[in-house]
């Protein structure tokens, strides 16, 4: 039964050579099938009650937490053992355990705007420049269940705010600082129990080194990457509202 499960959840099935790497064919294939189910799940339920939202929402809360809870078990047979980078330290990682508290805890909804927009955020842009799915090809389980995490949190993000379940407004931007801000001291932590780079702060995220070279002091990533973040929080903003005044003017125009 264990060499079954090794064999199971290996990394290449057929030796074809074919990975997920950034702008490759299937990770082309894997960003028209993620955004393609999100535009369709909008369109399936942009017309529904909001009992009927609010339920595929919790839904996809549910497989969110079932993804990612249920992958520690396999890891003896895809990692040979714990991978210590699952653990909730990463800002997406820990944004999946936020998610369930924001949706399910009765006083969940006065944090879920900060929530909603990071958990668009953070996977897109891991989704955007996969780097962790592994060497394996992209039907392999480390594969799928990496896209399938991310794409899944930020489908619960999107459709949180273009269901309305969420109305963001660029006023309460600061909450998002606030988090980015706990997120940062929760990887720090997680850094020095571990000896490991959540969040990116013991080495730049693209690993060219600048603070192993001494270009930088490396106590500046804790103000440099949640700074980033923010902007593109603002940024995140921004477009939520363009698309907010573009749809109003239209429906004005259709009444």
């Amino acid at each position: 039964m264990r060499d079954l499960f090794f064999k199971l959840f290996e990394s290449s099935h057929f030796d074809t050579g074919i990975t997920v790497t950034a702008f490759s064919v299937s990770h082309i294939i894997y960003m028209v099938l993620i955004f393609g189910s999100i535009i369709g799940g909008h369109l399936l339920l942009r017309n529904k009650a909001l009992e009927a939202k609010t339920k595929a929402m919790r839904i996809l809360a549910y497989v969110l937490m079932l993804s990612y809870f249920s992958d520690f078990f396999v890891h003896e047979f895809v990692y040979d053992g714990l991978n210590t980078d699952k653990l909730p330290f990463h800002v997406c990682t820990f944004l999946g355990v936020l998610v369930a508290f924001s949706q399910f805890n009765r006083n969940g909804h006065k944090v879920r705007e900060p929530i909603a927009i990071l958990s668009i955020l953070t996977p897109m842009m891991y989704l955007c420049f996969p780097a962790t799915t592994g060497g394996g090809e992209p039907w392999c389980y480390q594969a799928v269940q990496t896209m399938f995490f991310h794409s899944v949190l930020m489908a619960w993000g999107i459709l949180s705010v273009s269901l309305k379940i969420v109305e963001p407004h660029i006023k309460k931007s600061w909450q998002c600082a606030v988090l980015l801000g706990i997120v940062t001291l929760w990887a720090k932590l997680g850094n020095l129990l571990y000896e490991h780079n959540w969040f990116f702060l013991e080495e730049d995220a693209f690993y060219i080194g600048v603070v192993e070279q001494g270009i930088i002091p490396k106590w500046t990533l804790m103000v440099i990457n949640p700074v980033v973040c923010f902007l593109a929080v603002l940024g995140c903003y921004g477009v939520i509202h363009i698309v907010t005044a573009i749809t109003r003017k239209k429906e004005l125009v259709n009444t």
